[in-house]
């Protein structure tokens, strides 16, 4: 395991979409896909911390090292993706 998590970002077409991609496998175990809360909450560990621990997030797609988060339009992106970054670096550190 490495001893940091780098997060980038990836803008799509649709503005309330972003791609994330780290250094870290985040799926182990095949695609994940999260439609709503109550789908992330009950997912994978890394879905549930995300779900429960960053506002803003209302979909999640996990895939390998890779994420695509679907936010609420009323969260910024920066405010997401720096939740993102700092529960990421505290679940794998």
């Amino acid at each position: 395991m490495s001893e940091y998590v780098t997060v980038e970002t990836q803008p799509t077409d649709n503005p309330d979409v972003l791609e994330i991609i780290t250094n870290q496998r985040i799926a182990l175990s095949g695609d994940e896909v999260y439609n709503d809360f109550e789908a992330g909450d009950e997912g994978s560990p890394v879905a549930q911390m995300l779900f429960n621990g960053v506002r803003g997030i209302r979909a999640l797609t996990i895939t390998g090292r890779n994420m695509l988060i679907t936010r609420d339009p009323d969260v910024s992106w920066e405010e997401i993706v720096d939740e993102v970054r700092d529960a990421l670096r505290d679940f794998f550190l």
